[in-house]
């Protein structure tokens, strides 16, 4: 199981390596098929510096999504781009949170009832979706506990591995993350369910031909230095989660970052 860093880079080289040409919408692509990731949830940050991410977006969609909320204005500040994918300038078609928090209370409530379960299951993928810029790509989470962790293993229809999978990994283990917390208020003295393994996979996980180059250039630099785990707070507490999430928004919480931590 792999931090977030080099479970990404192994990807990139795999879908480099064995990815077969195709062209959705006339876009030249390699895409590698029914393709399976697992990655650390407690280190979910991807410290690629030439991926260049943006920090700031990556905690404001975890804590959108985590939120429930599916409205362009309060994600659009952290992301100059996504507004081109709703289709009404309001409101995202395929937006998680909202599927997530409704059916949220029934994952939370089978672990809690059965910690053995293999029940407790969401799905976010949209029944007959009309013609939309926003289908989702993502169809379902499935958790487990097992030797005290929670795991979770998300299917995706399509995944970009360049451009979506970091962010993906965040917000999914992130989610993973507000589960435990749930399990975890209120247990008083017992030990605590922590995050695990994070399995994603994908039926089509690829890369378009103007990231192949930039993929490649990563692969050749050296390793970014292991990054801290998660603190537990984040794990421990609805609140201690979302307000972090909430602050690493902005650039006052740069000094949040605990991934920037030494392990």
């Amino acid at each position: 199981m792999h931090d977030a860093t080099l479970a990404w880079r192994q990807l990139i080289a795999e879908v480099l390596k064995a990815g077969e040409l195709v062209a959705p919408r006339h876009l030249k692509t390699l895409e590698l098929a029914q393709h399976t990731i697992v990655v650390d949830s407690r280190r979910p940050v991807m410290l690629e510096p030439a991926r260049r991410l943006s920090y700031r977006f990556m905690a404001a969609e975890a804590f959108w999504i985590l939120s429930g909320d599916d409205r362009v204005a309060t994600i659009a500040p952290y992301n100059e781009r996504i507004a081109d994918y709703s289709d009404d300038g309001e409101t995202f078609f395929g937006a998680y949170g909202p599927r997530i928090l409704e059916q949220l209370p029934y994952v939370v409530a089978k672990l809690k009832q059965d910690p053995s379960t293999r029940q407790a299951g969401l799905t976010t993928w949209r029944a007959n979706p009309p013609k939309t810029k926003d289908a989702p790509c993502t169809v379902a989470f499935f958790f487990t506990i097992r030797q005290g962790e929670l795991r979770c293993h998300v299917f995706m229809r399509s995944s970009d591995a360049w451009l979506g999978i970091p962010y993906d990994v965040f917000n999914f283990s992130m989610l993973m993350h507000l589960v435990c917390a749930h399990l975890n208020e209120g247990k008083g003295g017992d030990e605590p369910i922590v995050p695990g393994g994070l399995h994603l996979t994908a039926a089509s996980s690829h890369l378009y031909e103007p990231q192949w180059a930039p993929a490649r250039a990563c692969l050749v630099q050296p390793l970014p230095r292991r990054q801290a785990a998660t603190p537990s707070y984040l794990y421990m507490s609805r609140e201690g989660l979302l307000t972090t999430l909430h602050d690493l928004r902005e650039p006052s919480g740069k000094q949040l970052r605990w991934w920037e931590q030494r392990p």
